[in-house]
């Protein structure tokens, strides 16, 4: 008898329980995702619109509206929004602090059968002809560029990269423009004058071919502008040059060299001021064709050092030394250093040191 009331109780709760869930509000949103093809920039905020209708049986709140950017700024109903009731959701934001392509998830939070909601806003900005220089926001001498930092990302060995890098001359009259000093492995196309209020461009070439280090490197472009030689007429120019490991045969990947550390971690432990951190990292390629080792980088505060050659027959080990100097620093430490290897399935790996410098 008790078994048989202890079921119709459970029953009655679970039933309850549908009942309620199926009582609750519903945000029904006519479109989740708004794209904004060539959005014209402006100094006054963009704003869009998401449509939703409650299409559930009990009035829905919702809570709190979230994105991943401050720049992003909701208004909505606070007020709970009716069955049947329909609304918006305003999303304003300026687009002139947006980057040149965007893309950012929105989440809305409610007391509703789904009580989050992700949204998203994604979209590119172009030139305004109206107001043509707002993007242009890196001044030098009357001439504006978008950025005063040139990225070329990822450039593979042995190739060349372009890119184009467009700025606005704001003066009311002609600008003249050349390098002053250039990398020797960075090719620049650029026209000699430049009207007023207008448009101009550079195409720049990194050769990856004349420049033969690997990882991370960087450097600066000096401009002569209407006949100023300033340093600050310049931009920064960056890559990451790696080796392309996409076009090896499956062959080719099966009797490549393989970069192996007994350990990625060491501690030198505890020095003084005047003394040096040491801590040596075995290195071993387990692979079947020699091991190259393409460059070592460090954090701020220590350097590597590798004795001898820098390739390692298969089967064999090499020991890389680093070096931490402590000169200006206290405390507990913690740096790293980058390995660089022609092993096409692990060409990075990067190792820590740790230490405390006492007082």
């Amino acid at each position: 008898m008790c078994s048989n009331i202890k079921i119709v109780i459970l029953l009655s709760s679970l039933l309850l329980g549908h009942l309620g869930f199926a009582q609750k509000g519903t945000l029904s949103f006519e479109n989740k995702d708004i794209l904004l093809n060539d959005l014209k920039a402006d100094d006054t905020p963009t704003t869009v619109c998401y449509r939703f209708t409650n299409t559930g049986k009990e009035p829905a709140i919702i809570s709190r509206v979230t994105s991943v950017t401050s720049q992003i700024k909701a208004e909505w109903e606070k007020s709970p929004i009716a069955p049947g009731q329909s609304s918006i959701l305003k999303i304003s934001f300026p687009s002139t602090s947006f980057p040149l392509q965007f893309s950012y998830p929105i989440q809305v939070f409610s007391n509703t059968t789904n009580p989050l909601e992700k949204l998203s806003i994604k979209g590119n900005i172009v030139d305004n002809p109206d107001k043509p220089f707002l993007l242009y926001r890196y001044s030098m001498n009357g001439l504006h560029f978008r950025s005063s930092h040139i990225d070329f990302q990822k450039v593979y060995s042995g190739t060349l990269r372009q890119d184009t890098v467009y700025f606005y001359n704001a003066l009311d009259s002609e600008a003249q423009l050349s390098v002053l000093y250039a990398p020797s492995y960075l090719e620049i196309q650029i026209p000699e004058q430049i009207g007023p209020k207008e448009k101009g461009r550079l195409i720049l070439t990194f050769d990856a071919i004349a420049n033969k280090e690997y990882g991370y490197v960087y450097d600066n472009v000096i401009f002569l502008i209407n006949d100023e030689n300033s340093y600050r007429n310049r931009l920064s120019v960056s890559a990451n040059i790696a080796e392309d490991f996409s076009k090896l045969s499956p062959e080719e990947l099966a009797n490549a060299p393989v970069a192996h550390f007994r350990e990625t971690t060491l501690s030198f432990g505890k020095i003084k001021p005047k003394e040096k951190g040491k801590c040596d990292f075995i290195l071993e390629n387990r692979g079947k064709s020699e091991l190259i080792i393409r460059k070592t980088k460090s954090s701020c505060g220590c350097t590597a050092v590798i004795p001898g050659k820098n390739t390692i027959a298969p089967g064999k080990s090499m020991s890389i030394r680093a070096i931490f100097d402590p000169t200006g620093k206290r405390g507990h430490q913690y740096k790293t250093i980058t390995v660089l290897t022609n092993d096409p399935k692990n060409p990075e790996i990067t190792l820590t040191i740790s230490g405390n410098v006492e007082k």
